[in-house]
């Protein structure tokens, strides 16, 4: 909401007589409606004595403690007021001050005289103050900010003395915290040395060290350059700023020694800011390999707890920290006997779970998918031992095609991909794998023995969906798999499919597998068949993804925890079954009543003959 009118400038000059003040002012302003307009002028303390405006009429009125300006006309006006305020004094053409309530404005100026000519004047809140010293008279003029107050101080001026400048040497003091970790060889020092200067500026500081120690880095801020030097078997290292310093100033050191291999005696190298008045730190040592850390001797440092180091250095290495030093002077020792143990091989990659699909065809063909969620470190391949006579028809990784290679010993290779770290941990991805297996042609009566692939990755949780042809019946299952009821299985997302409507039991007796169309219209698999399949295939070219048809009597299987050497499979006994096979148990039955029967008869007939006789 706009304001009926604008101020656009004030000037305000006062005077000063023993106690009383004598305050001008000048206020440009401009009234933007008609009616009668209330500006605010001052506070009703001050003596006003008068109030014109350019033209136009007006009047002066007092309201909740104030003086207002009534104008009824819009446009542009030019307002002169004076005014009285009591300036307050401590004694006598003593120090004072005074204060008033000023019109805001954009621009604002203000000027203060007095006929005093050895007073050092302050106007608050000025942006600019210029005072001028004239005999027997001193004025102030000052920029003034958008401010309601004004407030004046005086007292007398203090005579000037010469300071002869004095060049202070600085003061350095050096709080050094280093971190430590010992491993592979070499003991990797990463120091961070908190400078306080005090007193005077410094353009450079100089670092020492042993001399059988690399310098990797050197940072801080405003740093132009360092150099590095050797003298009496110490190095230094010599830093150089953009700019003079003082105050608090850090610098980064990194640097490293070698200890050699295996089981050794480590001296901790030592770093020292020269030239300091005192200089004190902490060491934290961790371990980066399987090697174990005791304390061997130690000189001028103190062994301490390492909940007691600064929390700066926790941040500063990845691993625990074993070891906890503290020092307060140069030189100090830390000899530290290193202990290397044997490496034991960890798992780089695992399957958390893998999921099978297998259709089995009466003609012999088995047809399998294979899905397996897997976390990858640093592995580079998945390498996998397919069935005898079997043949690869698709590979997918993290849902990519990739072409599968082979090693001198028939290995399949699949090429993996990196985990992506989370907060979590590593994040799965899955691996997808299609391929044709050959099994004997079922008969009227016989057995089947399944494999799935053996591959170097173990296997934490696995499921197999078994789909046997519809026209046999099914019984004695055997392998290294557990059969499980299809309520407690859980079915991956890639395999399933759209719901079927339920099936009677008679349509389930004559649910017939047509897969064998879909692969071939032989009644047997014979070798021009896998020859057919690998005529289709070409090496070089990204595979395209199978799909399972899904048909015939579904069986689950599971089985936790599967090794690298392992190769999970499944027997079954089958039959040939009928469509009337109730008929024919009932007929089997009333065969097995009537051969009872006349076995009887056949005992009774003798005995009753007998005794004829």
């Amino acid at each position: 909401m706009f304001s009926s009118y604008a101020i656009y400038r004030t000037d305000y000059k006062a005077e000063i007589e023993e106690d009383v003040v004598t305050v001008k002012g000048s206020i440009v302003f401009e009234v933007f409606k008609k009616g009668w307009t209330q500006i605010p002028l001052a506070k009703n303390t001050v003596g006003l004595i008068e109030v014109s405006v350019n033209r136009g009429t007006s009047f002066v009125v007092m309201q909740s403690g104030k003086y207002y300006l009534m104008i009824d006309k819009p446009g542009r006006y030019t307002l002169d007021m004076e005014f009285l305020i009591k300036a307050y004094r401590e004694r006598e053409n003593g120090p004072g001050n005074f204060s008033f309530e000023s019109i805001p404005a954009p621009i604002s100026q203000f000027e203060f005289a007095m006929e005093e000519d050895d007073v050092e004047i302050f106007v608050e809140p000025s942006i600019r103050l210029e005072v001028k010293k004239a005999p027997k008279k001193t004025v102030a003029w000052a920029v003034m900010p958008n401010t309601n107050t004004i407030t004046v101080r005086w007292s007398k001026a203090l005579p000037k003395e010469t300071i002869t400048p004095v060049k202070l040497e600085p003061k350095v003091y050096v709080d050094t915290v280093s971190s430590v970790s010992i491993g592979e060889g070499l003991i990797r020092c990463q120091s961070i040395l908190n400078y306080s200067i005090l007193q005077s500026e410094i353009s450079n500081a100089r670092i020492a060290l042993p001399e059988d120690i690399a310098i990797l880095d050197v940072q801080g801020k405003n740093l132009r350059d360092w150099k590095i030097s050797q003298k009496e078997n110490l190095q230094y290292v010599d830093v150089y700023f953009t700019f003079g310093t003082k105050g608090n100033y850090t610098l980064n050191v990194t640097y490293e020694r070698k200890i050699g291999d295996g089981s050794v005696v480590a001296q901790i190298p030592w770093i020292q800011a020269l030239g300091a008045e005192r200089e004190k730190g902490f060491l934290g040592l961790a371990a980066a390999t399987n090697v174990e850390l005791a304390i061997n001797k130690t000189e001028n440092a103190t062994l301490i707890d390492v909940k007691e180091l600064p929390s700066s250095l926790w941040g500063m290495t990845a691993n625990p920290i074993l070891l906890a030093f503290k020092y307060l002077k140069h030189p100090f020792t830390i000899a530290i006997d290193v202990t290397k143990h044997e490496e034991v091989p960890v798992l780089v990659a695992t399957i958390d779970s893998a999921a099978f699909v297998t259709l089995q065809t009466n003609e012999g063909k088995s047809l399998t998918k294979a899905i397996y969620q897997l976390r990858n470190n640093v592995k580079q391949y998945l390498r996998l031992t397919l069935p005898e006579e079997s043949v690869l028809w698709s590979v997918f990784v993290a849902g990519k095609p990739v072409k599968p290679a082979k090693d001198k010993n028939g290995h399949i290779l699949i090429p993996l991909e990196k985990s992506q770290l989370r907060e979590e941990g590593l994040t799965q991805f899955p691996v997808e794998i299609v391929y044709l297996d050959k099994t004997p042609t079922m008969k009227f009566l016989g057995n089947i023995k399944l494999n799935l692939p053996q591959n170097d990755i173990p296997i934490s949780s696995l499921q197999w969906s078994l789909y046997l042809p519809s026209e046999y019946a099914y019984f004695n299952f055997g392998g290294d798999v557990k059969q499980v009821k299809a309520s407690m299985f859980p079915v991956a997302d890639d395999f399933r499919t759209k719901e079927r409507a339920p099936m009677s039991k008679a349509a389930g007796y004559r649910l017939e597998s047509n897969v064998g169309q879909q692969f071939a219209g032989q009644s047997v698999v014979t070798e021009g068949f896998y020859d057919e399949v690998q005529s289709a295939q070409m090496k070089g070219v990204l595979p395209i993804r199978i799909d399972i048809p899904q048909e015939g009597k579904l069986f689950y299987f599971s089985k936790l925890i599967v090794t690298e050497k392992e190769s999970p499979s499944v027997s079954v006994r089958y039959c040939k079954a009928f469509r009337h096979a109730f008929t024919i148990v009932k007929l089997l039955l009333l065969v097995i009543v009537i051969v009872l029967f006349a076995a009887g008869l056949k005992k009774i007939f003798p005995k009753m003959s007998r005794q004829g006789s």
